[in-house]
Order: C-alpha cells, then sequence, then structure tokens
C-alpha cells in the first residue's frame, strides 16, 4: 500500500461501439454532493475522432468497502514488500470457467507493460491472480439491461443509469483480494466482452470487461490518473475555456511557453525535449483537461489524449516518481543501523530496472571509496579505517535521463544506508597486524634494545625496566 495516500483511482475499461449517451461530469459540478454516501467514479471511452472522452460519475458508496480497504491495510502493514502490487479478482466466472478467467487476467497481466516508463520499470510490479468462482456465468444487465446473474462480486453494467459503467461491489472485491502478498490496486474483471469499466478514486479499486479487445489501452491510460495523477489532455467534457486555478496535475498548465520558462513552472525543464519511445517534442499545446482553450497540455497527442500513444515526457517524470513511493532503491541488503567486523563484507542489492542500471557509491567517513564506485559488495577487511568509529555509507540512486528534476531524483529515487565498524588498535600490537601475541614481544625486545621510541612505553624517554613493565601489563591485556 502506499504510505503517502490511497492512489486515485484505476480504471481498466474495454472499448466497444459508440460513445455513451448520457452526458458526463467532467468537472466536479456546482452542486451539494455528500461524499460520505457518493463515490466519485471515473470514466474514459473513445469518441468518433479516435480522442477520449470522459468524465467523472457519482454513485452510491459501498458502506461496508472503507472499513474492509481499512482491515486489508491493516493486516498488510509491516509485511516486507518492495513492489507495485495488482491483485486481479474476476467476477462471473464459475468453477469450470476459471481458466478462462486466468487467460483473461493473463492478457492484462502481460501486455500491460508496453509504453515507457513502464516497459523499463516492468520488474517493479507484482501482478496476483485471484480466483473467485460465481454461481452464475456473466455479470448482471449484459448484454441488455434487466438481465440478472447471481456472481460473486455484483458486477453489473448499466451502473448508475449509463450502459458502458461497469460497478462491483467493492467490498466484496477487497476481500476476494485480500489473500494476495499485498495490495496496491485491485483490479476486477467481469466475465464480458462488452465494453465496460469504472474507476473507483477512494478505494484503489477499478473494473474491465475481461475479453473486450482494447481492455489493456484503457488500463494503461487510466494509470496515468491512478499511479501518475496526471490529467487527461482531451478537449470533451468541461468549459471551452479554462478559468480556473493552475491544476497540480504534471501534465496540464495554465501557463504558456514563455511563461513557464521564464518563471520555471511545471515542465520548463523539458521543453522542447525530444526523445524515442515518447511523444514528443514537448511544449505548450492549447486545450486539455477537458478545455479546449485557456491550458495547456505537454505534448500534441499522448496517452493521456488518445488511446495507442506513448506518454509524454513530463508524465513519465511524474509516473516514476510514484511508482518509487511504493518502491525503494535498495530491494535488499546489509540493514541500515548495523555494526560491522572489520573484516565484514557490507552488501546491498539494488533495484534492477530494463536497460540501466542504478548507481552505487560507497563512503568511508564521508569520503567516496573509488575502488568501489558501481559494487555491490564492500570488503571492509581491504580498507584503511581509523582508531575508533568509522562510518561506512552506500548512496542508491536512479540516474535514468527521465527525470530532470533532481528534488524527485533525491527525495524518492535516492537510499542511503550507513553502517559502523569500531576499531580498536591494541597498544601492545606493535607488529599491526591487528593480533597481540609473540611477534609482538619480539617487536618490542628489537626495539628496545635498539632504544627505539616504539618501546618507550611510559614515555619519559628512556628504556629502562619501567618500559619493560608497561609492555607486559599491555600485553597481558591483550585487545584494547
Amino acid at each position: 500500500m502506499r504510505s503517502s495516500g490511497p492512489l486515485s483511482f484505476f480504471l481498466l475499461a474495454a472499448l466497444a461501439g459508440s460513445a455513451i449517451a448520457h452526458e458526463p461530469v467532467a468537472q466536479d459540478p456546482v452542486v451539494d454532493i455528500d461524499l460520505n454516501t457518493t463515490e466519485k467514479v471515473h470514466g474514459c471511452w473513445e469518441g468518433p475522432n479516435g480522442e477520449l472522452e470522459g468524465g467523472v460519475f457519482y454513485l452510491p458508496m459501498d458502506e461496508d468497502a472503507r472499513a474492509v480497504i481499512e482491515a486489508v491495510e491493516v493486516a498488510n502493514r509491516g509485511v516486507p514488500d518492495n513492489r507495485v502490487d495488482f491483485v486481479i479478482v474476476g467476477d462471473g466466472y464459475t468453477a469450470g470457467e476459471q481458466a478462462q478467467f486466468h487467460t483473461d487476467a493473463t492478457a492484462i497481466a502481460n501486455n500491460f507493460f508496453r509504453y515507457e516508463p513502464f516497459i523499463s520499470y516492468e520488474p517493479y510490479f507484482r501482478i496476483t491472480q485471484i480466483e473467485v468462482v460465481s454461481p452464475e456465468s456473466g455479470v448482471d444487465n449484459d448484454p441488455n439491461q434487466g438481465v440478472s446473474r447471481n456472481t460473486a462480486l455484483d458486477m453489473s453494467y448499466w451502473c448508475g443509469g449509463t450502459e458502458r459503467l461497469l460497478c462491483v461491489n467493492v467490498s466484496k472485491a477487497y476481500t476476494a483480494a485480500a489473500s494476495a502478498p499485498d495490495i496496491d490496486q485491485v483490479i476486477a474483471i467481469a466475465n464480458s466482452s462488452k465494453y465496460g469499466g469504472a474507476g473507483y478514486p477512494s478505494s484503489n479499486l477499478g473494473t474491465a470487461a475481461g475479453q473486450n479487445s482494447a481492455a489493456v489501452e484503457i488500463a494503461i491510460h487510466e494509470m496515468g490518473h491512478s499511479l501518475g495523477d496526471l490529467a487527461d489532455e482531451y478537449t470533451y467534457g468541461g468549459p471551452t475555456n479554462y478559468s480556473g486555478n493552475e491544476p497540480s496535475d504534471a501534465n496540464v498548465s495554465i501557463y504558456d511557453r514563455d511563461e513557464q520558462l521564464d518563471q520555471q513552472r511545471k515542465w520548463w525543464q523539458w521543453m522542447d525535449a525530444s526523445v524515442s519511445g515518447f511523444d514528443s517534442p514537448v511544449n505548450t499545446y492549447e486545450g486539455g483537461n477537458y478545455s479546449a482553450s485557456g491550458i495547456y497540455r505537454a505534448s500534441n497527442n499522448s496517452m493521456m489524449r488518445s488511446l495507442s500513444r506513448p506518454f509524454n515526457l513530463p508524465s513519465a517524470e511524474r509516473l516514476i516518481r510514484q511508482i518509487y513511493l511504493e518502491v525503494d532503491p535498495i530491494d535488499d541488503g546489509t540493514p541500515n543501523g548495523s555494526v560491522l567486523e572489520r573484516d565484514a563484507m557490507a552488501w546491498v542489492q539494488p533495484m534492477q530496472p530494463i536497460g540501466h542500471d542504478l548507481s552505487v557509491t560507497w563512503y568511508l567517513n564521508d569520503q567516496i571509496i573509488l575502488s568501489a564506485i558501481g559494487q555491490t559488495q564492500l570488503d571492509l577487511s581491504t580498507l584503511t579505517l581509523l582508531d575508533g568509529e568509522n562510518t561506512i555509507r552506500v548512496d542508491v540512486v536512479d540516474p535514468t535521463p527521465w527525470v530532470r528534476n533532481e528534488t524527485i531524483r533525491s527525495n524518492f529515487m535516492s537510499e542511503s544506508r550507513t553502517f559502523t565498524v569500531d576499531v580498536c588498535t591494541p597498544a601492545a600490537d606493535l607488529t599491526g597486524d591487528g593480533n597481540v601475541d609473540f611477534f609482538d614481544v619480539s617487536a618490542f625486545l628489537t626495539a628496545f634494545n635498539n632504544q627505539d621510541p616504539t618501546a618507550d612505553m611510559d614515555g619519559d624517554g628512556a628504556y629502562t625496566f619501567f618500559d619493560v613493565s608497561s609492555f607486559l601489563v599491555l600485553f597481558s591485556a591483550g585487545g584494547c
């Protein structure tokens, strides 16, 4: 679970047919809505010109859902986990149709990572499929309104009077998903090929028609909303001219190119950037966030505007930041704060994106250990340690060029672990090998006979019985 609060929502909607006849509310209407009894649900579909259309709907809230979700969060608290966890559950799949459920769920899992940054960061995700057996096959109101079926999660089309909104009993979906190792997002898929889906902002849950061919594309688009907190970049559903305040979303802004560059706002660091695999070049293109003017999007036609399109670079940067809210750069290693022996081996296992490595830098008492740059292990016996407490630190950082905001890199994409090594050289260790033994006696006698300062154990400048006595006392004591 994201420690910074719930994900906004995740809609896995499939495409089919024409746009919904019911006009949605794409921005919160100026009416009194009780969010204690009403849930905000997001929907997107493809319009006749290929550009996405959609809006926000308000549906009755599942009264039991919050208690169930909180119980799941408590159960998962403290469970070792370093992945973004998707849990897929199915509805309307009978005992004999579980193979179909896995076919549908696997299609989503296998095809989701088709655009950057999801391609490179696929190893950061874990998808779990949980079988749920329904008494009857299919879901309510499929293919037509009025069809009723007895299913485990109560999924239904015509939700809120809108044909393509595919709702689910949130508390039942979470109860079904609770056996997964961890939950960051629940995805409920219906045993249906009819377009439908719904995303639940406060529940980290979305629905999809399991057998619809475009479910994955909508899933990726809606992941932009749910994980990246990105705005829609299409122009349908809101006022023609946007007159509101600066949105918090990373990919839309009321400031044009010159204002962003002059005032260092939003995506000023990306202006004019063009990188293969992303919708480029970055600039300020008028229209977005459901309005045709008064607001700008970061690229001409990205995933947040049309299906089957890549994300733009400001959106990718935001998605990477959000991924790192769930995933630490160090996946495993010597525990932070460990007190180590001087001959110990310290180690880290960084996360491993596809296509690049995380940088690893080791420090001894705040000085870079040049010989260990990029190494995941450090043999402390090879270091020249000072008497007393020595501090070993390792910094692991994701150096991806797809992040230009160094505050994001330092706050979310970097991790350090610090260890201490206590070193004490015994006073009687005249050979400096860390041991007090016969060789030190021999070294003392040689130094004493040669009147070497090493044998002046009491520091009086003379070589007498008192030096022999002092050495014997130190030798008998052994270590520090």
